[in-house]
């Protein structure tokens, strides 16, 4: 069960996904970090550590290509995240647009963990 401050930022993370500003799946997620095209990483909490590495590695290939440092953060379950964007798990949700990402960065600020 998700708070309401948790199920309003599952509800942000859905419109940025039906505006075409979200990408999920490992391949699109690693093809758009490693472009620097990612305003903003979001992880889910139940991956494993294997994966989150896998996945914080592409971020920084893409922090390494265009000298910015993507914003990360570690937010709800893979069940939740896929739920959000109408699709099955998902372990990382990338925003792709500027105005959705900071958005979400303020949404999220009481939920940044060291991951």
């Amino acid at each position: 069960m998700t708070s309401d401050g948790e199920e309003k930022i599952l509800r942000f993370i859905g419109l940025a996904a039906r505006a075409g500003q979200a990408v999920s799946g490992s391949g699109a997620c690693e093809e758009t970090l490693k472009n620097g095209k990612a305003h903003l990483l979001i992880v889910a909490k139940d991956i494993s550590r294997n994966s989150m590495d896998k996945i914080l590695d592409w971020a920084s290939a893409g922090n390494r290509k265009t000298g910015k440092a993507i914003n990360c953060f570690s937010f709800s379950t893979v069940e939740s995240l896929g739920y959000a964007i109408g699709k099955s798990n998902r372990a990382a949700i990338v925003i792709t647009d500027e105005g959705f990402a900071r958005k979400l960065e303020e949404m999220l600020e009481g939920y940044k963990e060291d991951i």
